[in-house]
């Protein structure tokens, strides 16, 4: 069966370092697993549920499953339940130990496990990747039960399950009524993307950045100097001003006095192009402010897409910082928590281009929303 792995994009070394904490699961000595997990094992999931990036804690990961094993049981149910706000790398061990225990259980054979998975799955308050998982295990070469499954996850707050569901009912919905139904439970960007065209093509037009949120107004003043890409941890005054609350009308820039301009997108995906507002200008930093009219006060998730580096702040406060150029730009490519107040909540971003020549170097754009932690849109009290 297909994996429903849902792209992870605020981690994308969770892969690698994956297989690394399998690699040492694997060598450590074999032992009997069980649906009935000895208590001494349950301080050992929390130890490694805590683990995070580094020698010393991979050495104690190691350390910890060995533990475990000597301990001659494992439960499956345990190892899942202590996912539920695991570090990402306490995480990967953890779901290493979970795969080796289902595996020493005959599922088949024992309908009292089964129907413990799936009250597991159906418990949506547990962590998303172990309920996948548990969708993984319970509907491998069972085409019937994945389907009834899915039927019910259409607004699941798994994103891979989710996803999935609202895949599969794509493949048999055309009407634009159960069609706008799929949008308002999408979360996935290409998935978002392709249910606007379909109800387009069934003679229902959706504006596509306003579902999506982005913010499309900004005030931008640049360019400063940032040659030898030397700038990007530079304060220049235009950040300090805006951080204390106030900016002036005009700065100092790479190559004299540089001013505030008004800039509205039009872009469906809520691009704002910089190389083209400043005639391509490289080695150089672009601040773009703006505010966003919240009509909640509360936790919320700040989202970027930028093919350059770039750092972030809401209201006053650093809530992003990536020093990445010409890897990739798309639609939520960033994702940091951030808690808005309720109407006005100040934003800044300083996008820093560096000095490449090759073609495929010439991107200097951004696009910006602000979303709920499954990635729906909050929209905002009124537009900019």
């Amino acid at each position: 069966m297909n994996s429903i792995r849902f792209p992870n994009r605020r981690a994308p070394w969770a892969k690698l370092f994956a297989l690394s904490c399998l690699v040492y699961s694997a060598l450590l000595p074999a032992a009997a697993f069980s649906e009935d997990a000895k208590p001494a094992a349950q301080p050992e999931l929390a130890a490694i549920a805590k683990l995070s990036i580094g020698d010393a804690d991979t050495v104690k990961g190691v350390q910890l499953a060995a533990r475990l094993r000597a301990a001659g049981k494992v439960d499956v149910f345990q190892t899942l339940e202590a996912m539920r706000g695991a570090t990402p790398i306490g995480k990967n061990w953890l779901m290493g130990l979970a795969n080796q225990a289902y595996r020493k259980t005959a599922v088949g054979d024992s309908p009292a496990f089964a129907s413990k998975l799936e009250a597991f799955l159906a418990d949506r308050s547990q962590d998303s990747e172990a309920r996948a998982t548990v969708f993984q295990w319970l509907t491998e070469s069972k085409p019937e039960s994945r389907a009834a499954w899915l039927a019910k996850m259409q607004d699941d707050p798994s994103p891979e399950l989710r996803f999935a569901a609202i895949d599969a009912a794509l493949k048999t919905t055309k009407d634009a009524g159960p069609l706008e139904q799929l949008l308002e439970n999408a979360r996935h960007p290409n998935q978002v993307s392709a249910i606007i065209k379909l109800l387009a093509d069934a003679g229902k037009q959706v504006d596509q950045a306003k579902h999506f949120g982005f913010i499309t107004s900004f005030r931008l003043i640049g360019p400063f100097d940032h040659v030898g890409t030397k700038n990007f941890n530079k304060a220049f005054p235009v950040e300090t001003d805006w951080i204390a609350g106030k900016v002036a009308d005009a700065y100092e820039g790479k190559h004299g006095e540089v001013r505030w301009i008004e800039h509205k997108t039009d872009d469906k995906e809520g691009s704002v192009d910089l190389a083209k507002l400043y005639n391509n200008e490289k080695g150089c930093i672009v601040y773009a402010m703006t505010e966003f009219e919240s009509p909640i006060e509360g936790p919320a998730e700040f989202r970027l897409g930028s093919i350059i580096g770039q750092k972030a702040w809401v209201n006053g406060k650093l809530v992003m910082a990536n020093e990445v150029y010409h890897s990739s730009s798309q639609i939520d490519q960033y994702i940091e928590p951030i808690q808005l107040k309720k109407g006005t909540n100040r934003i800044l971003i300083k996008l820093c281009q560096n000095e490449q020549k090759e073609s495929w170097a010439q991107g200097y754009q951004f696009m910006v929303r602000i979303s709920d932690s499954t990635g729906k849109a909050i929209q905002p009290t009124t537009t900019n």
